[in-house]
């Protein structure tokens, strides 16, 4: 059994255990340990009941996905290219952490991430659409106000 393989199982049996102990006793990256964890949680998350997936389907009904996605491409250019963008450079940042051994919180690595998305999309669309830079002064706002004690 390989170390992912470890990880991956000490998460299935411990699914509150803290990334950074877990990093620490099984001598891997902080960004590996973090990934592990969320391919262990995508595999036990429970799938919605019947009536809650009906409910989702009416209120998309009449909605013209292709419409939308039209809609989106025009403010945020192609997808393919925005997600080449986006994944290189969480890439990126995931082998520079991984590199100098760094270590976030949830809440920061998922900022961080979000952050991208929302540079890729201004960088592959529309620059002059406010939207994305509010999201980024958001995310950035989040993790800042929690570092200083005001968790929201």
């Amino acid at each position: 059994m390989n170390i992912s393989d470890k990880i991956r199982e000490h998460f299935r049996k411990y699914p509150d255990a803290k990334v950074a102990q877990v990093s620490t006793k099984f001598g891997a990256s902080m960004p590996m340990t973090y990934k592990l964890r969320k391919q262990v949680r995508e595999e036990t998350v429970p799938v919605p009941p019947v009536s809650a997936w009906s409910k989702i389907v009416k209120e998309v009904e009449g909605v013209d996905v292709d419409d939308i996605l039209d809609e989106r491409a025009k403010n945020y250019g192609k997808f393919r290219d925005g997600a080449a963008l986006m994944q290189g450079i969480k890439r990126l940042l995931a082998d520079h952490a991984e590199k100098h051994n760094k270590t976030f919180a949830d809440d920061q690595w998922e900022a961080l991430e979000m952050i991208v998305h929302k540079i890729g999309r201004i960088v592959n669309g529309n620059p002059d659409k406010v939207d994305g830079w509010m999201d980024i002064a958001g995310y950035a706002t989040l993790v800042a106000d929690r570092l200083k004690g005001n968790a929201r």
